[in-house]
């Protein structure tokens, strides 16, 4: 029998076909299928249901609870409550007992209204932590837990006081043990010189009581409170006069009259005080007699003498030479060389008019020295002795000086410094006497004086204070008044050895183009390192707009530096991928929350975040809103490996799905914060304006200002803390190892932990 003539063509694309599927295996081997395009799955419309008769009561129990209907809203709970549990939501009997609780007149009845419900099994993890807030908000309580922290911190002062040295003798010997326990309880008890009668915690306490008052005026424990409150305000005067006093007492010492007028009426504000009023007298009489040296300087005679005929006629020729630039006449210059040494006859005004016009011939350190002449007579015998000493000493007039005092004064602080180390600004205790405190600190002293050799040998690695900034600024603005001063050369080279020891390359490079003994190769170094830093700067930035002048002024400040090139090929980059929002949310984010993932959220394919590569896998950056409706998706590249740039695909959402991920968002951040502290949302209010608008479907409109953009990521814990993540002892204590060079002596003891700062505790300092 004889087959059709179409079995060898069906045979032939049998063989094709299984051949071609053979090919495309082998070819794909190795190799991670290509992702699907459907990175989202479709939106699931919620299903039309019709509201049970508790829905229906919750609902009139929430409007009940707005409008302050007390019988309507014990109705509907109370139906609430009928209903069997099975035909109920999980915990909607806490939560209308909590709307019932929240009615309540008296927030100490709401707080035990809260205490109460939480103390049952069913009771939902974020609404218990909610409600632990409200427990936790009791003035009473707040203050008594401040006070408690008070005496925490004697407490953990007198105990780390004793076991330090104990810990000391242990491992180094008991032969000093006695001489340093000695000292260390000499340091214990002047240590308490620098407290003040009301401390930071006690101040929480008093306005804490002070808010209970308000209150619960006519609250049972009401006398109590205020009793309370008026000896915590005793030593708030106390505390704060005492503060005021000392700024006072400094500034006057200094010469600032202005400020210790200011600090001893701020001291009077909290009560009398002899001390402040006598500063404030002193400071009153230096500041008016000021004043009146300030009025006489602008003087002025109604007649010329023959003497004062001179003075017109010179001060005729100050006036059309300056509107001219020209200089001063052969014959003025030498009147003013016969008239300047005769103080009997001149009070000022011709000598200080020859140094003005040393000045403007170019004659810069004559013009100092002929002021300095001036500024050295009696002030009271002209007004012109007061304006030399007055140019002389502001460094807005004399920068040069300035620096050059200020760079002797600052070489004295560093020296000081390496010498006695931390002892170099004084002692501990100020408001000891003086030979009392170095007394207490001559040990210290002696020993820092004795290990100085050591700190200037390995000090190199360590950074110190910066003692010579003050001295830059001088020398800048030197530069800035005199950019052809009789000095420049001189501030430009100091200037330049201190911008490259500090790392500052970016102010090196300018210094040198005007410096032509650095070498080519040295320049093109600096360059280099000055087109990093600029890049390490933009980095930095968080608004496009600035980043990107500051990498536009690396691309065309230093072009011919790899790094100038990069800051060129990252604007591109910016200007080409900017866009309105960049808030993330990583992978593990969404893996560590599904909820954020899923259906009522963004809706992403299961796929993406399942840890298999073959049917293609989310990269690690994850998802970001990059404004508007638009979502850009970080994939996996074709070689599966996390560390290869990932590709990307863009996709425009409803505003249905977006304002769905932007609620998941907001809702599982906030509960997470709730159920653990750690898991903390970060402040960002970019951030909450866009996801707010995009709740409420307001985002077709983009907001393109660069203030606007919102760089915020989503992290997971694991990401944020690592597998296993750092708790806080459960012990009170820590055992801390020391040792140093200062007094060559190890030791290991047990130091205790005083509580922590309220996040509010800055207030009140």
């Amino acid at each position: 029998m004889t087959g059709s003539p179409t079995e060898p063509r069906r045979r032939r694309s049998v063989l094709l076909a299984l051949s071609s599927a053979i090919a495309l295996a082998v070819g794909c081997a190795g190799k991670p299928p290509s992702v699907s395009p459907d990175v989202l799955l479709p939106m699931q419309r919620t299903a039309p249901w019709l509201p049970t008769p508790v829905d229906l009561a919750a609902a009139r129990a929430a409007g009940a609870a707005l409008v302050d209907d007390r019988e309507s809203l014990s109705e509907a709970v109370g139906e609430i409550r009928a209903t069997p549990e099975d035909e109920k939501p999980e915990d909607l009997d806490s939560l209308a007992q909590d709307v019932v609780n929240a009615t309540l007149d008296d927030p100490r009845a709401y707080r035990a209204a809260s205490r109460s419900l939480t103390s049952g099994f069913a009771t939902d993890p974020s609404l218990e932590a909610r409600l632990d807030q409200v427990v936790a908000d009791d003035p009473l309580a707040l203050a008594a837990k401040r006070r408690r922290d008070t005496w925490e911190h004697y407490w953990a002062r007198t105990f780390n006081a004793a076991s330090k040295p104990v810990g000391q003798a242990l491992l180094s010997g008991f032969t000093l043990a006695p001489m340093t326990i000695a000292t260390s309880t000499a340091h214990y008890l002047a240590s308490f010189s620098n407290d003040e009668r009301l401390s930071t915690t006690h101040r929480q306490a008093l306005e804490l009581h002070r808010e209970y008052l308000a209150r619960h005026p006519e609250a049972a424990d009401a006398e109590e409170v205020r009793a309370k409150i008026e000896d915590a305000d005793r030593k708030l005067t106390h505390t704060m006069q005492r503060r005021r006093m000392r700024a006072a007492r400094s500034a006057a010492d200094a010469g600032n009259h202005h400020v210790a007028r200011v600090e001893a009426e701020r001291a009077l504000f909290w009560g009398p005080h002899e001390d402040a009023e006598s500063i404030r007298d002193r400071s009153t009489r230096y500041l008016d007699d000021l004043a009146r040296l300030k009025e006489r300087s602008l003087d002025a005679h109604a007649e010329l003498s023959r003497a004062d005929t001179l003075d017109h006629a010179l001060a005729v020729e100050l006036l059309t030479t300056s509107s001219k630039g020209a200089s001063l006449s052969e014959a003025t210059l030498r009147s003013l060389r016969e008239r300047r040494g005769d103080a009997a006859t001149d009070d000022g005004e011709a000598l200080f008019v020859f140094a003005m016009a040393q000045k403007e011939a170019g004659y810069e350190d004559e013009s100092w020295r002929t002021l300095a002449v001036l500024a050295a007579r009696d002030p009271a015998s002209g007004n012109m002795v007061r304006h030399a000493r007055h140019l002389i000493a502001d460094p807005w007039q004399n920068p040069y000086g300035a620096y050059r005092t200020m760079r002797s004064r600052k070489r004295n602080e560093e020296i000081k410094w390496r010498l006695f180390a931390d002892y170099a600004n004084g002692t501990r205790y100020p408001n000891l006497p003086t030979p009392v405190a170095y007394t207490l600190e001559s040990p210290g002293v002696l020993t820092a004086f004795a290990t100085s050799p050591l700190r200037l040998i390995f000090g190199r690695w360590k950074k110190g204070p910066d003692f010579h900034a003050p001295s830059a600024v001088l020398a800048y603005r030197y530069l800035g008044r005199y950019p052809d001063g009789a000095h420049t050369r001189e501030v430009m080279q100091w200037l330049y050895d201190y911008e490259a020891s500090r790392g500052n390359a970016m102010a090196a490079l300018r210094l040198a183009d005007f410096l032509h003994e650095i070498d080519p190769d040295s320049r093109a170094e600096l360059a280099e390192a000055a087109s990093a830093q600029v890049l390490t700067a933009a980095d930095r930035m968080r608004r496009a707009d600035r980043r990107n002048q500051t990498l536009r002024h690396a691309s065309t400040e230093y072009p011919d530096t790899p790094s100038g090139t990069l800051a060129g090929r990252r604007i591109r980059w910016e200007l080409e991928e900017r866009s309105a929002q960049q808030i993330r949310v990583t992978r593990s984010f969404l893996e560590e929350n599904p909820r954020v993932a899923g259906p009522n959220g963004l809706g992403i394919n299961p796929a993406l975040i399942n840890g298999e590569n073959d049917d293609g896998e989310l990269h690690p950056v994850g998802v970001t809103l990059l404004g508007g409706r638009e979502l850009r998706f970080h994939l996996l590249a074709e070689s599966g490996d996390e560390d290869d740039e990932p590709t990307t695909v863009d996709k425009a959402v409803s505003k249905e799905r977006l304002a769905n991920l932007a609620s998941m968002l907001d809702e599982t951040s906030r509960r997470n914060q709730l159920l653990d502290p750690d898991d903390s949302l970060g402040p960002d209010a970019d951030r909450d304006r866009f996801l707010e608008r995009a709740r409420l479907g307001l985002v077709d409109r983009t907001d393109a200002r660069p203030t606007a953009q919102s760089t915020y990521v989503y992290r997971s814990m694991r990401e944020r803390y690592g597998v296993v993540r750092g708790r806080e002892s459960v012990l009170p204590f820590d055992l801390v190892f020391t040792g140093n060079f200062q007094d060559f002596q190890l030791g290991a003891y047990p130091k205790w932990r005083p509580p922590k700062e309220t996040p509010d505790a800055f207030l009140y300092r």
